[in-house]
Parts: C-alpha cells; structure tokens; sequence
C-alpha cells in the first residue's frame, strides 16, 4: 500500500509556483524591484566574498603589522586602510563574511531540522504530545533570544561554536511554531484523509505527504534565521559572547575599535554597515519569499514596495 500515491493539493504543484511567481513580479512597483535586486546583489557579494576571501585578498585577516597601524585607505596596498593594531581592514570584514554566513547557515539548519521534526510530531499526532512541545517552546521563547544566548555562553566557554550551539536552541521553537501550524492546517485538508482511507500508514503519510507541503513557510523561516542568527552572533562577539579575537568577525570588529572610535570612526561605521546591509537584504529576500509561496496573497495585492 505505501507505493500508492495520493494527488498533493494544487497549491504544491510546480505550475502553482510559476503562477505564483508572475503574479507577485507582475505586481511589484518598479522601486520595489529595484530594491529587491540591490539586495539580491548585496547577498550575492557577501557570499562571493565568504566562498572567495582567499582569493579576493592577499592579507592575512588576523595578523597584526604595528608599523601598519591606521593606515588611510589605499596605503601600501590597503584597501580600506588597517585598523588599530595594523589588520587589513577589508581582509577582516571578507573573512567575517564567511564566518558570519557559516554561523547563520547552520544555525538555520540545525533549527528547521529541529524544529521541524519537533513541529511535525505536536501538529500531526496533537493530545499530550502536543501539549508537552508546545509548553516547551513557550517556556524557551519566554526568554529574549539574546538573554538565552548570553546564558548559554556563560554556562559554556565563548566560542563561535557555542553561539551556534546557543542560536539553535534559541531559534528551534520558532520553526518548531512554524511547522506545527503547517501541519495542523495541511492534516484537514482531503488528501490526507485519502491517504488514510487506502491503508497508508500515519507516517507515511506524514513524511510522503503532509512535510513535502510545509516547506514554503519552512523556506520563508529559514531566510529569517539565517539574517537573525547573523545579527545575534555579532551581537554575542561584541559583548564578548561568540567569536573571540583575534577571528575576523563583523561583531569582533565592532568591539575592538571602540577605543579608537573618536580619531577613526570608520572602523566602526564599515563593519556596522556591512552588516546591517547583509541582514537588511536577507530580510527583504525573506519577505519576497513569502509573497510568492503565500497562496492567499492575490496578485492585486501584493506589496507595493
């Protein structure tokens, strides 16, 4: 009986999709495209700097020339000069921007795999299954993701490992949420009943049937995590939390020119940017996302950006 396949809802299908797609182009302002191609290209060139950083610079991002110290851009072959101990600043911020991708991705991962699991099981089979989950995510997101996090490090020793550790904790009752409400609102619907009246056994029909159709708002929360757990770490690393010096990260790089703040701004305002614009841009995306995987957003009313 499990080879038997039951039709999944017309909002899954590939057609589905394409319609979706136009309709959600079709109806974003030219200002609204503008912005979401700027922001694709933003996530485009962090990437190309996190895959490439070896090849985009010759500096080694941690190590310290004194004589180098606060070098004006372009000097000696700096593009964006050094900072306050004699670091490339832009070999700091290319190779932040591969730790700083490595930190959301697999924070994002970690969490929708955990949080999927966990969600699928409380929507799918309810009763005190349910209710012991859900207690559970309401207890962990009473908590400020950041406050949870902090915990988390003081319990452990900082390290990048640990806030990936701590993100993951944090961010998993947020998919867990999620995924539990897809499954609940995809478990009514009448294929799942046909799957049950062929024979089909209640995981499969989980697993074949119901999960492949959550994964658009899957999809939608992942972005999110990953833009989250990427403000979160350098959050962490600045306060001492995450990463730790002398490691190129957005957050490290933040902190340590605080001192030199007043005589050299840039070195704060750089990374800052950077990284608002990265998280900015994944937010967007996720947001465009959305639109297009909603099948209650008409075309008439998509946003008007």
């Amino acid at each position: 009986m499990s080879s038997t396949v039951v039709t999944a809802p017309a909002h899954a299908s590939s057609d589905w999709a394409r319609r979706r797609w136009g309709s959600v182009l079709a109806s974003t302002t030219n200002l609204g495209l503008a912005i979401l191609v700027l922001a694709a290209l933003v996530l485009v060139a962090t990437v190309i700097a996190a895959v490439g950083a070896g090849v985009i610079t010759h500096f080694d991002p941690t190590q310290a020339v004194p004589i180098d110290r606060l070098l004006e851009p372009g000097q000696r072959g700096h593009l964006l000069g050094t900072d306050q101990i004699g670091r490339d600043v832009f070999a700091r911020l290319v190779y932040g921007a591969r730790l700083a991708w490595i930190v959301g991705i697999a924070v994002s991962l970690g969490s929708v795999v955990g949080g999927g699991v966990a969600g699928a099981i409380a929507g799918y089979l309810g009763g005190i299954v349910d209710l012991a989950i859900t207690r559970a995510v309401d207890a962990i997101l009473a908590f400020p993701p950041i406050l949870l996090a902090l915990v988390f490090a003081a319990i452990v020793q900082p390290s990048t490992g640990t806030a990936v550790v701590a993100l993951v904790i944090v961010y998993t009752p947020l998919t867990t949420r999620i995924m539990r409400a897809a499954v609940l609102a995809e478990k009514q619907l009448d294929y799942v009943a046909a799957s049950r009246g062929i024979g089909n056994s209640e995981i499969w029909t989980l697993v074949r049937h119901i999960v492949p159709n959550t994964l658009g708002p899957l999809l939608v929360v992942s972005t999110l995590v990953v833009s989250r757990a990427i403000i979160v770490e350098a959050s962490l690393s600045f306060l001492g939390a995450g990463t730790q010096p002398p490691a190129a990260s957005w957050g490290v790089m933040i902190s340590e020119a605080r001192s030199v703040v007043l005589s050299d701004p840039g070195l704060v305002i750089i990374p800052a940017v950077v990284l608002s614009a990265t998280v900015l841009a994944m937010n967007l995306v996720a947001d465009w996302i959305g639109d297009i995987l909603d099948p209650t957003n008409q075309a008439g009313g998509a946003r008007n950006r």
